[in-house]
């Protein structure tokens, strides 16, 4: 099938202009949006005149693009599920103060393997996933963690059913961002919150790395900045009123493959030359990614 042109996924304007092209040719659905890892150099990005919002135009159907991510399985990615158990887990935490308290109920969307779920449940929190891949609810499943397969689309829960509702580098994944986050309003119980985490494009590392920024990537379809993700979130009658820093904790061996995947330079010759223990050593590191905290306007 052929892309088609979209217009601004936050106010709909016609009007952008080119920020990057591809240089690179892929249109195998599975290739591109089957990976949480996806692949570089695919996309003709645009930034709408109106709102500044950066964007994959023109792009595919969003039939073929749900069919990749629902064929997904990311075994790699879940490889790593308790470093991104203990990622989460820390994450939350200093934000203690601004999510709802203990006991709450949480609906994690795009839940992959369900490592959020587990620390969650670990902060004290009653957390049902949401998730696309029946490879990965099936994972999660196996892990005794609540987790059904859909989307925001296509889900059982009924409204008002939950406390605060998580999007953690998801929302970027979403072929119409704006009209999710509206589904994902009637969900949420008066006076809840909304959690968003995303790579960000307006950090300064992001404008050093131009077009080689790690997560310009095939699976991604939107790239915020704070301004844009507090403007999507104000369209859609939510309100940003905290930011922060998402440092991961991963495995340096498996950080080494990501950039093996990524084409940065020396990766190979440096992994090659790793001994296995440093390989398991856990690191933490920021790559850009923030956390937005909104409440219901």
């Amino acid at each position: 099938m052929k892309k088609e042109y979209i217009p601004c996924p936050i106010c709909s304007s016609e009007h952008s202009k080119v920020l990057y092209e591809p240089w690179v040719d892929v249109d195998d659905p599975v290739k591109l949006y089957g990976a949480a890892s996806g692949i570089q150099g695919t996309q003709r990005l645009v930034t709408c005149k109106d709102c500044e919002m950066i964007y994959e135009n023109p792009r595919f159907p969003e039939k073929v693009i749900l069919e990749g991510y629902t064929s997904s399985m990311e075994a790699g990615h879940d490889s790593q599920y308790q470093m991104r158990v203990n990622s989460f887990y820390r994450a939350l935490k200093p934000l203690s103060k601004v999510i709802p308290p203990k006991g709450a109920k949480v609906l994690d969307i795009g839940t992959a393997g369900g490592a959020f779920l587990e620390a969650a449940e670990r902060f004290g929190y009653v957390a049902i996933g949401l998730e696309p891949s029946l490879f990965l609810v099936n994972e999660g499943k196996r892990r005794n963690l609540k987790i059904e397969q859909g989307t925001i689309d296509n889900h059982p829960f009924p409204k008002e059913s939950f406390d605060m509702v998580c999007l953690w580098d998801v929302l970027e994944h979403l072929t119409d961002p704006k009209n999710s986050l509206l589904k994902i309003r009637a969900l949420i119980k008066p006076g809840g919150i909304l959690l968003i985490n995303y790579p960000d494009i307006g950090t300064l590392m992001a404008k050093i790395a131009g077009k080689r920024f790690w997560w310009l990537l095939s699976v991604h379809l939107h790239y915020f900045t704070q301004e844009t993700i507090k403007k999507i979130c104000n369209y859609t009658g939510f309100e940003v009123f905290c930011f922060q820093k998402y440092w991961q904790i991963l495995e340096f061996g498996y950080l080494e493959d990501m950039a093996i995947h990524y084409k940065i330079p020396l990766s190979k010759f440096l992994k090659r030359r790793t001994p296995k223990f440093i390989q398991q050593i856990p690191i933490p590191y920021y790559a850009s990614q923030t956390t937005a905290i909104a409440r219901l306007e």
